[in-house]
């Protein structure tokens, strides 16, 4: 498991601005991944980043969540 911690941190302070993010590396209960989203989306709101795009594809063993900032 990788720590969300980190990738609040690349998603609000890395140059990138394109992201493409594996849910299953940060939650153990995939079908949760809603919870997950909202809980990023709502930290990035706090630190004044803007989600420009977001599409999420579920299967059977993971999520993707594919997403375009602006900071």
């Amino acid at each position: 498991m990788k720590q969300k911690d980190d990738l609040i941190y690349d998603l609000i302070f890395s140059e990138s601005s394109d992201f493409t993010i594996d849910i299953g590396q940060y939650i153990t209960d995939i079908y949760k991944y809603d919870e997950f989203v909202d809980e990023i989306k709502e930290v990035l709101r706090k630190s004044k980043v803007s989600i420009i795009t977001n599409s999420i594809d579920v299967d059977s063993k993971t999520v993707m969540w594919k997403l375009k900032v602006r900071k």
